[in-house]
């Protein structure tokens, strides 16, 4: 049998036209046999790509039933030795669920790693490559999900060039990422595998259910042009990116622009009220209650507490107040996930303490905790009740009130202000990108609220802020929303402020640093808009 197999192999490499200048290690072609050893049920089916086929006959694909012993087993001896290699199949997912391995050489009982080529929970893909058999959180890339769907094919590829991983779904890259530790390890015990991998994310086996064809694992960092490719170009996988949007921003003069905003702003509200209905504050009253005050340097903050939307919880927050003659310029400050009003007034983190810069600069601010929800934008009743809060403040002056947050405070930031127009400007940190862009890497799907995906690019909703000066802060390593993409979607903000005659009053501060705030260009400009201090509060 083993020595079968090798003339198998030898045989389609010689006739192949994918001939390359070393053959690969594995070259499963699925046509109606298997050269590897077939374990559990692994049927050979008449269901194969199209896009004009193959350049070599192709007929047969390997049927996988998700169980738990089904796969190709090469065994432990099967290994790639070296940093520069390559795995590619053609892939129909019937359903999905766990992860799901396409090719592996990965064990996690015991240090038994060495990579693995897997579909994520959510339609992803992911490609982890282990320098010592250990697991290294830094040498893990996984796409966006909802990229992989069921019932189609893809042609998937996963390539180490060095310590670089990409992966490429239909001949187009799709992730990178520099692996934090260089090599690959070869000295493992665990079997390769197609359609399976024993022990992977803390469980296992992970099997695949579907279809799997034309699978080789090379030597050899491939690139799109040298991947087994259909004689009519599969199309590019955007996922859950819509080919056209229902109201996208097309305005050309401002009177288009401005009824544009009101339908839109119209239109994302019911979105939001047919997830969480709001109340007014006559049948839910805000109950803002403050607590024992706490002199700080500059300003007094205050525990402070509102009834939230829903009627049933309290928000905690906190309140702070200049010292000095009011009425003083506010702000809202937010935090993103995970963080809390502790957070957005703690430096040095990820937040470097903006809301007390705020605060020492001469404005009231209010900092809410908020909590995680399934959508981010069921948060919008919650904030338009904290605007409804500093408005009723002897303290402000409420025709000068901003927001500013970061992350996911950015998206409450970004919702907000284009939906209370008493709020006069807007920094929005940590989040501002495109559709795509926020597609195109994992992040939380809180951000998905039923029917905005479909209604315009996620960049748009920006637009309904405009004539209102607006800060965009995008740092250049941001993992969560790629600079490419952010520049992208300032340009169409840009864009779309050049349509109100307000050019001048949109910037984005790009400066190299991961996902986190800046402040260097936040500070003077809401400053100019609002009339605070906060640029000159640090000195």
């Amino acid at each position: 049998m083993k020595c079968h197999a090798c003339f198998a192999l030898v045989v389609v490499v010689a006739i192949s036209p994918w001939t390359m200048a070393e053959e690969p290690i594995v070259f499963e072609r699925f046509e109606n046999s298997a050269v590897g050893n077939r374990q559990g049920r692994v049927d050979f089916v008449e269901d194969v790509v199209g896009w004009g086929g193959l350049q070599e006959p192709n007929r047969w694909s390997a049927a996988f039933d998700g169980q738990l012993d089904t796969s190709i087993d090469y065994g432990a001896e099967k290994r790639v030795k070296r940093s520069g290699c390559s795995v590619g199949a053609f892939v129909k997912v019937s359903e999905r669920s766990g992860y799901a391995a396409i090719a592996a050489d990965w064990s996690e009982d015991g240090e038994n790693r060495s990579w693995a080529f897997v579909l994520t929970p959510r339609g992803g893909l992911r490609f982890d490559v282990s320098p010592d058999g250990s697991f290294q959180g830094g040498n893990k890339l996984e796409t966006a999900g909802r990229l992989i769907e069921p019932g189609r094919w893809y042609h998937v590829a996963a390539v180490s060039q060095g310590s670089t991983s990409r992966i490429f779904i239909n001949g187009k890259q799709v992730a990178e990422r520099i692996r934090a530790v260089p090599g690959i390890f070869s000295d493992d015990q665990a079997h390769l595998k197609i359609g399976n991998v024993d022990h992977y994310a803390t469980t296992g086996p992970r099997p695949w259910q579907g279809l799997l064809d034309e699978v080789r694992i090379t030597l050899q960092a491939l690139k799109p042009a040298d991947f087994i490719r259909t004689q009519q170009a599969m199309p590019p996988s955007l996922g859950p990116v819509p080919e056209r949007f229902v109201m996208p921003f097309t305005a050309t003069d401002q009177k288009d622009a401005i009824a544009w905003q009101q339908q839109a702003r119209r239109r994302l509200m019911q979105l939001v009220e047919q997830q969480q209905p709001r109340n007014s504050a006559k049948d839910v009253p805000l109950d803002f209650q403050i607590g024992a005050p706490q002199p700080k340097e500059g300003y007094t903050r205050y525990p402070a507490s509102f009834q939230g939307n829903d009627g049933k919880n309290r928000i905690e927050c906190w309140f702070t107040v200049p010292e000095g003659k009011g009425p003083f310029p506010a702000m809202l400050a937010l935090h993103g996930h995970g963080g809390s009003r502790d957070a957005v007034f703690g430096s040095p983190g990820l937040y470097n303490g903006f809301a007390d810069r705020f605060a020492r600069g001469g404005y009231v601010v209010i900092a809410p905790s908020f909590p995680h929800r399934e959508y981010c934008a069921t948060m919008l009743w919650d904030l338009l009740r904290l605007v409804d809060i500093l408005e009723s403040r002897t303290e402000v002056d409420a025709d000068r009130m901003g927001v500013a947050g970061l992350s996911m405070g950015g998206e409450w930031t970004m919702w907000s202000a284009a939906c209370d127009l008493r709020l006069k400007a807007a920094v929005v940190s940590g989040w501002m990108c495109t559709t795509e862009g926020v597609f195109s890497v994992p992040n939380c799907e809180c951000w998905e609220l039923p029917g905005l995906v479909e209604l315009m690019d996620v960049c748009d909703v920006e637009l309904l802020i405009a004539p209102r000066p607006l800060l965009f802060e995008s740092s250049e390593y941001d993992p969560c929303f790629p600079i490419k993409f952010t520049r992208q979607g300032f340009a169409r903000v840009q864009a779309g402020y050049r349509v109100f005659d307000a050019a001048d009053r949109v910037a984005q501060d790009v400066w190299p640093a991961g996902h986190q705030w800046h402040g260097k260009v936040a500070y003077p400009f809401i400053d100019k808009v609002l009339g605070g201090h906060a640029a000159t509060a640090g000195e």
